[in-house]
């Protein structure tokens, strides 16, 4: 269980900091920095009030189908996973998606960073398969819009790695490993052998 907290922590880390650098400027209260703040703290209760809020403002300023109500939607279902409640998490993390599909195209990069923060609920509810199949389209969509060598390519590879290993992919895993390790030892600048 330890181990399984230090994940989702970790996973949660991502996540907000996802939301916080991509996301679009919304009103200026609620401070979605506060959010992150709050799950930080342990304080979901506080955390999960601020994001209603946020989502209500993004509502009533942009309409349901705006990105920056998408990125209201991002933040809610990441104080979700915080609380555990992944089957809420999921349900806004589509409709997220769908709005970012219809207004930005299916390869942008925002759905890509939707299917990452699905990618982790599906593994904490153990759906393997789900995970590494949004994971794929993540990368495809990285791949297209960054090229292949991007270190952010190379965070999708890790990730990807770690859902095939979890389904038993040992070789597979470990050829995903690998090219990611490879991207970031040429960014950090490291000879290969």
């Amino acid at each position: 269980m330890p181990k399984e907290r230090s994940v989702v922590r970790a996973g949660l880390a991502c996540l907000w900091v996802g939301i916080f650098v991509i996301g679009p400027a919304i009103a200026q209260e609620p401070d979605i920095n506060a959010i992150g703040q709050l799950i930080a703290r342990g304080d979901h209760v506080a955390a999960l009030a601020e994001a209603q809020k946020l989502e209500a403002a993004a509502k009533a300023q942009f309409g349901i189908n705006h990105t920056s109500y998408a990125h209201a939607l991002n933040a809610l279902a990441t104080v979700y996973v915080a609380q555990a409640k992944y089957d809420e998490a999921e349900g806004l993390y589509h409709r997220a998606m769908a709005i970012r599909e219809k207004v930005l195209g299916s390869d942008h990069l925002d759905v890509a960073h939707t299917l990452t923060n699905l990618s982790l609920v599906y593994s904490l509810q153990r759906k393997f398969a789900e995970e590494e199949a949004v994971l794929r389209r993540a990368l495809a969509i990285q791949e297209k819009s960054l090229g292949e060598n991007d270190v952010t390519v190379a965070t999708t590879l890790g990730m990807l790695a770690s859902a095939c290993l979890r389904q038993g992919k040992r070789q597979e895993a470990d050829a995903l490993h690998e090219r990611g390790k490879s991207i970031i030892d040429t960014a950090m600048g490291r000879k290969r052998p």
